[in-house]
């Protein structure tokens, strides 16, 4: 299913080949457990079978022996052969039970483990938590992660990110590039608390984002993830998503994502029915509804998550631009690709493989950073 729905990103990078591996490991080791499985599953019943038909063996044996001898009756040896077959039948009706009851006992084990699971985090008070060691509006100290847990030696584990720490402003803006996979959209979850860091401090306002309840936190954010979702509604509803947006905050975020050339010419303008997950939208447009919904209510914090992948250069300029203007008192965090997209930004954070590869301003990084470097002589055509 992975490569199946990747198949783009898998082609594009050129991991065919590695993927093609990747599966057949896990495709011999599920074989392998498969295999096992099989084999315990299958002994215990002609196993059983066997020691039955010895015992009936010498049952036989011993009886015509006994008879011979005149010691019993053959009547005997015949209803004890009868009891006999019906004390096997049961016999077989339970390791049948057995074997249910141990496939059946694995399975509990895997529900109970998934009702189990703690899915509540719990708000800190002040006390509990951890106090910043700077100021800032947003702030990382020295974060680390992995998903599953902490990564301990030996768990198998992965560290998603680590040691990454960052400070803006209230009003500044933070560019987040690097290669796929790297950490930078478990970056904006971890900000959101949808997860919590297994190391280091996270702050919002300067205060732990642990004691924030989520609505509470969850309000001052503006957010465009890389997959999000487009509703079966008007493009109007879609944008206004149930939080009470007067129409002129509407038309002002639709001009601001670059999205008022594209409804003006569709029927019905706002009021035009987008189908389920915008089936009837292009990607670009898609993606310019998205923004304008994140931008509608004025966030404290605006998330954009790879948000203009699907927009030409100069609409995602103009965008930047228009978002820079007007929404100026908003904090801004942007996931990108292209180098294009972050160099105006007041800071930028290179990952690589979930470690701070740099960070600094777009020239201090083109004299400091080797691959940001690289990126934009590839990106842009131009030599640093």
């Amino acid at each position: 299913r992975e490569n199946i729905t990747g198949i783009r990103v898998v082609k594009a990078l050129s991991k065919a080949d590695y993927e093609t591996s990747r599966f057949d490991r896990a495709n011999q080791a599920m074989t392998g457990d498969d295999i096992h499985a099989s084999t315990v599953m299958a002994i215990p019943s002609p196993l059983m079978q066997l020691c039955l038909n010895i015992g009936l063996t010498l049952v036989v044996v011993l009886g015509a022996w006994r008879v011979d001898q005149g010691l019993i009756q053959p009547g005997v040896v015949l209803a004890f052969l009868t009891y006999f077959n019906m004390i096997n039948m049961g016999v077989m009706g339970l390791s049948r039970i057995f074997i249910t009851l141990s496939k059946a006992s694995a399975s509990a084990d895997r529900m109970d483990a998934v009702l189990q699971a703690d899915t509540t985090q719990r708000v800190l008070s002040l006390q509990e938590a951890k106090a910043p060691a700077g100021g800032g509006f947003i702030r990382f100290e020295r974060v680390g992660f992995s998903y599953g847990g902490p990564a301990a030696e030996g768990s198998g584990r992965e560290k998603v990110l680590e040691d990454i720490s960052f400070t803006l402003q209230k009003g500044e803006s933070l560019g987040i590039i690097g290669p796929t996979g790297c950490g930078k959209s478990t970056i904006l979850q971890l900000l959101m608390r949808f997860y919590d860091a297994d190391e280091g401090g996270i702050f919002v306002d300067g205060r732990d984002v642990r004691t924030y309840e989520k609505d509470e936190l969850h309000r001052r954010f503006g957010v465009v993830f890389q997959n999000d979702m487009v509703f079966q509604d008007t493009l109007r509803e879609n944008i206004r998503f149930g939080r009470g947006v007067d129409d002129a905050a509407i038309g002002q975020a639709v001009q601001d994502s670059m999205a008022a050339e594209y409804i003006s010419g569709l029927d019905g303008g706002l009021d035009y029915p987008a189908a389920i997950k915008g089936a009837n939208l292009s990607g670009g447009q898609k993606q310019r509804l998205l923004v304008a919904r994140a931008l509608a209510g004025r966030p404290e914090i605006l998330v954009l998550d790879d948000s203009s992948s699907a927009l030409d250069y100069r609409t995602d300029a103009a965008m930047r631009r228009a978002i820079g203007q007007d929404y100026a008192d908003s904090t801004l965090l942007l996931v990108a690709q292209r180098v294009s997209s972050v160099m105006s930004m007041d800071h930028i954070l290179v990952l690589e493989n979930g470690r701070c590869a740099g960070y600094g301003t777009h020239e201090e990084l083109l004299r400091s950073c080797p691959a940001y470097r690289e990126m934009y002589e590839t990106q842009m055509g131009a030599m640093a």
